[in-house]
């Protein structure tokens, strides 16, 4: 019988000397991580055009947004929000983008300005990884490609939540509101 806690505190040992997790820590982040992947009912439909981003919407190129297609809205959504980050990042997922309170039905242009209030299409924007505001496009380091993936949110209401806000605030701001998502990936690099 105290075979189990002796084994659990070998186990935390370990994991403190060689930076492993415990395999009740890994299901729970694995629980936390689902969680945030999968708010609301995935069954928007979300185009980018591209599987690979074109040059023109990276730092290589003019750097500007790409047009967006989201498709599948109920009628009771009653705003949209996008993050755009890139999960291959060395240090971790990189936000690209966060944009919020856009009105449905949704076509997003290309080329939103990078400002906190935009009026074509009418939205609010946030703080991306590098540290300014609106979107900022695929730059990966010299390697492998990275994969960017554009999460879409379908909410109940817009945001009460000021411009130049960082991704942490938007998802707590989104907490309890998603009605659907869904998402969006094309890779860049190489």
């Amino acid at each position: 019988m105290r075979t189990l806690p002796l084994i659990l505190a070998a186990w935390a040992i370990l994991a403190s000397v060689f930076g492993a997790a415990s395999p009740l820590a890994a299901s729970a982040a694995d629980a936390s991580d689902e969680a945030a992947e999968d708010p609301g009912r995935l069954d928007l439909q979300v185009a980018l055009g591209f599987d690979i981003f074109p040059e023109r919407y990276t730092c290589d190129g003019e750097d500007l947004s790409p047009p967006v297609e989201i498709s599948g809205l109920e009628g009771s959504v009653a705003s949209i929000a996008m993050i755009l980050e890139d999960p291959d990042a060395p240090r971790g997922p990189f936000v690209h983008w966060l944009i919020w309170n856009l009105a449905p039905p949704v076509s997003i242009p290309e080329g939103i300005s990078p400002l906190e209030e935009v009026a074509a299409p009418e939205a609010l924007q946030g703080r991306n990884g590098f540290g300014s505001i609106g979107y900022r496009g695929p730059c990966p380091p010299p390697g492998d490609p990275h994969r960017y993936v554009l999460r879409v949110f379908a909410l109940d209401s817009e945001l009460d939540l000021p411009p130049g806000s960082g991704r942490s605030e938007l998802e707590a701001a989104m907490e309890g509101r998603v009605l659907q998502s869904g998402k969006a990936a094309a890779t860049y690099g190489g």
